[in-house]
């Protein structure tokens, strides 16, 4: 959280909650697409992040845009109003929305805390916040914070944003005893509503619940995970296409390359990967940490040298590149 400060008009992002009906998860995510089929064609559109429900049973979808007047015509748009209509019955109560005038997203832990603030009462609201961005800079950790505010016609709340680069450092804020004091000390502002953001790989690594409390992987899994998924797809797209497009212009073949191996790692590899890397990436705390961990890792490395070894055959012994 931080003091207000008046930012130019520049890139807009928004982030929508809602909670999902029980056992309607797999009918959001079909649901999703067509969203996401939707808000392609507007102008400005840079593209989403998606988690699935997390802790509070929120489905959240960071939708960017280059610019607060392109966010606003897509979230006032008949063609937005449509596809939402026909999720409804999808999800419980109404979808919650924070839209930031910046895009926020880092590879950071962040906190999203959206305040209604009466605004007889925004000057106390605003020191009050300075004071918690103060205590907040004396944290190990602490990576910056930002307030929005209210936006007319789409948002009515203060939206505070702050960050830290673990969530090992956001948790001894959010426990801390100075934390709890301010939140006394703010108590006509108690009425706010918080959400953690904090996987830099998005869907591919949402935080499971269920094992870990909602809790992320360690990025270090996470990157590790990623090669597993990224080295034979990129060896095996680069094969195909150099046998199938042998004369391709290498800025061509590049651009192929990226865009089938983002799409296969988003929709089918990287799905089987975090399935079979569970044990690792989610333990469910009945085994100790640190052997799960070694497992894991060393998993990965065989994984990647037999890929290796196999790929070094192929390309050395059967298949020639050109």
């Amino acid at each position: 959280m931080s003091g207000a400060t008046e930012t130019a008009e520049g890139p807009a992002t928004v982030v929508v909650a809602q909670r999902i009906r029980d056992g309607r998860e797999d009918e959001v995510r079909r649901w999703q697409e067509s969203v996401d089929q939707a808000v392609a064609p507007f102008t400005g559109y840079l593209g989403n992040d998606i988690s699935r429900a997390g802790p509070d049973g929120e489905w959240t979808v960071i939708y960017r845009f280059d610019s607060r007047p392109h966010l606003v015509s897509w979230l006032s748009s008949t063609e937005r109003d449509e596809v939402i209509s026909r999720g409804a019955e999808l999800f419980e109560g109404d979808e919650s929305r924070h839209v930031l005038i910046r895009d926020t997203a880092e590879d950071v832990v962040t906190i999203m805390v959206s305040h209604p603030v009466d605004p007889a009462a925004e000057q106390d609201f605003l020191d009050w916040q300075r004071r918690v961005t103060d205590a907040e800079r004396t944290f190990p950790g602490f990576q910056g914070a930002e307030l929005f505010r209210p936006v007319p016609g789409v948002q009515d709340e203060w939206t505070a944003l702050y960050r830290f680069d673990s969530d090992e450092h956001v948790d001894a804020w959010l426990e801390s005893p100075q934390r709890r004091d301010l939140l006394a000390e703010g108590e006509r502002f108690s009425d706010f509503r918080l959400k953690r953001i904090s996987s830099p790989f998005g869907s591919w690594f949402a935080a499971d619940e269920e094992r870990t409390g909602g809790r992320p992987p360690a990025r270090w899994k996470t990157a590790f995970s990623v090669l597993v998924g990224l080295y034979p797809t990129v060896v095996l797209l680069t094969l195909g296409i150099s046998e199938i497009w042998p004369s391709g212009p290498l800025w061509a073949t590049l651009l192929l390359g990226n865009v089938l191996s983002v799409s296969l790692l988003t929709w089918l590899v990287m799905p089987v990967v975090t399935r079979a890397l569970r044990f690792w990436l989610a333990p469910d705390g009945t085994g100790p940490d640190a052997r799960l961990d070694t497992w894991g890792l060393v998993a990965s490395v065989v994984f990647l040298t037999l890929a290796a070894l196999v790929f070094w055959l192929i390309t050395t012994q059967v298949w020639h590149l050109p």
